[in-house]
């Protein structure tokens, strides 16, 4: 009987024993790296550095945001009253009076601040920050520097497409957005952050930046060096207008280059922001007539049409139309009269369909403020005139990022390629994670791009884009001038209309074997003495002068 029972105890200890041992061994060995982590923690503070958790890069790998600098001065507040009694007293009071000579209310002998349990932030400038850096010794006590993205210029491309949040409500923005898109690629990125050990006496070692090896990026197919350069050229140059908008592109890629608007507190013009659909495309939509005419292959580019002068905004009250006309110059002086008729004869399904193969009624980039161009009379009709009207681009609306495409189909020989901002995701090594494919589609005949494509080297030469010829280069492009009555505040507070005029150039360029697509798009323009000719097309030669040079 003894014997059985000490058996039993024995098995009892033996079977303790192996459940401790193995609990040991978990905790030692499976558990190691989590309890050393939790174990490290209470001897470590973690500050973020930076506002984002990924680097916007341009095409070439530079950071395409600017940011602010902001300091801060941390105390944790018992290590500080109970490991300082032994601290360099000259170094204790450079501490006390550098925080209180930059703010009277950063007084650390006050118990408001001694008495509190949770770590105390106190901001500061640069200067403060350099004198603090050179304190030693101060137990309880750390600096840091963050890094905050400068939202001043909130309509920047760079700033829209690196918020995913409403300025009005704070709310996200649409789940489908192109900047939502970005946010959920990233999210499970870490934010950088700077980590600042401290010892058993409240000693504080220097911060060390974590290190983010699984962290991915986002590049984009801007670059960063032209935008700067367009938007020199745009604030300097041409400082009279309000706001103008710039859109390059690679013609065969459908890679933005550029993206750049004269005044980013302003709406984002290139997107068409605050706006109703856009903006009136006027005669650079006369494009897609010519397409039409040259698609239905029933009208030569020799046919003769009359201009009586309707619909012509002419400033010469005594000239009456143009007179008598080709189908091809009527393009090139950009006639209204000619090209309502014409449209009339492609007719209106003809004309949408174009419209919509390239992309003009659709969003282009996903923006969560982007507009998309529409007609503004559903189904234009001959009889009342909107036919006549849409033809010359009077009765619709788009933005210049839709109106971009309608001079890259041409210059990609009838292919649609849809313009692209993101190239794609990588790793902090550069190597690419993920690339964002190519969307394009057939839209024209090869032997119509290329016809309507020498039109348009006319107009830069002999018609209404001279100002935008670059001697020994080969440019394309074509004028738009439009007209357009806002209701506006007055200074009695009243609402009255007013009539304004905008001015475009859409055209291509070849530089090293690769053509160039652009938009310039300048809004509020004189109407009585400027056209798009006059203001858009020296805009687009002055940029594409710039890439000429530089590349």
């Amino acid at each position: 009987m003894y014997k059985k029972r000490c058996c039993i105890i024995f098995l009892v200890f033996i079977i303790s024993f192996s459940i401790l041992y193995s609990k040991v061994i978990n905790l030692q060995y499976k558990k190691a790296d989590e309890l050393s982590v939790i174990a490290d923690s209470q001897y470590m503070y973690k500050e973020n550095i930076e506002e984002l958790n990924y680097k916007l890069l341009d095409c070439n790998g530079k950071d395409l945001l600017k940011y602010n600098k902001k300091y801060k001065a941390v105390i944790i507040p018992n290590v500080f009253i109970k490991n300082n009694m032994d601290t360099d007293y000259e170094e204790f009071l450079k501490l006390l009076y550098t925080l209180k000579s930059y703010d009277s209310d950063y007084d650390l002998t006050d118990t408001k601040y001694l008495n509190s349990s949770q770590k105390l932030y106190f901001d500061i400038d640069e200067t403060t920050y350099e004198k603090l850096k050179e304190i030693k010794g101060i137990r309880g006590f750390y600096i840091f520097a963050y890094s905050q993205v400068d939202r001043s210029e909130a309509w920047k491309i760079e700033n829209i497409i690196t918020n995913p949040k409403n300025s009005n409500d704070n709310n996200f923005k649409h789940k489908d957005s192109l900047e939502m898109s970005i946010y959920n690629n990233v999210k499970q990125n870490r934010i950088p952050q700077i980590e600042f050990n401290i010892d058993m006496d409240g000693n504080i070692k220097e911060g060390k930046k974590s290190i983010l090896d699984n962290n991915k990026n986002v590049r984009l197919t801007l670059d960063k060096d032209l935008q700067e350069e367009i938007k020199a050229i745009l604030n300097s140059k041409y400082n009279k207008y309000e706001q103008i908008g710039v859109i390059l592109m690679e013609s065969n890629t459908g890679k933005i280059k550029a993206m750049v608007q004269k005044d980013d507190t302003l709406p984002n013009v290139n997107i068409g922001a605050e706006t109703l659909n856009g903006f009136f495309p006027g005669s650079i939509f006369k494009t897609i007539v010519l397409e039409g005419v040259l698609e239905n292959n029933n009208i030569s580019l020799q046919d003769n049409f009359i201009c009586k002068g309707n619909y012509e905004n002419t400033k010469n009250k005594e000239v009456r139309g143009h007179g008598e006309l080709t189908v091809e110059e009527a393009f090139t002086v950009s006639c209204n009269d000619v090209y309502s008729q014409l449209g009339i004869k492609v007719g209106a399904e003809k004309i949408n369909e174009l419209s919509e193969k390239q992309g003009l009624f659709e969003k282009v980039l996903g923006l969560d403020r982007e507009q998309k161009g529409a007609l503004e009379i559903k189904d234009p009709k001959l009889q009342d005139g909107s036919l006549a009207i849409t033809s010359i681009g009077q009765n619709m609306r788009i933005t210049p990022i839709e109106a971009i495409s309608i001079v890259n189909t041409v210059v990609n020989k009838g292919t649609y390629v849809k313009p692209n901002i993101i190239d794609g995701y990588i790793d902090i090594n550069n190597k690419e994670i993920e690339k964002i494919n190519r969307e394009q589609h057939e839209v024209l005949s090869n032997s119509t791009a290329n016809e309507v494509k020498e039109i348009m080297k006319r107009v830069v030469n002999n018609g209404t884009g001279r100002a935008a010829k670059i001697q020994g280069a080969e440019v394309g492009g074509k004028t738009g001038s439009t007209e357009r009555i806002e209701i506006v505040k007055n200074k009695e507070n009243k609402n009255e209309k007013r009539e304004y005029s905008d001015g475009w150039f859409t055209g291509y360029f070849k530089h090293n074997d690769k053509y160039y697509s652009m938009v310039v798009f300048v809004k509020d323009i004189d109407k009585n003495s400027e056209s798009g000719g006059s203001t858009a097309a020296p805009i687009f030669k002055d940029i594409a002068e710039k890439v000429i040079k530089n590349k």
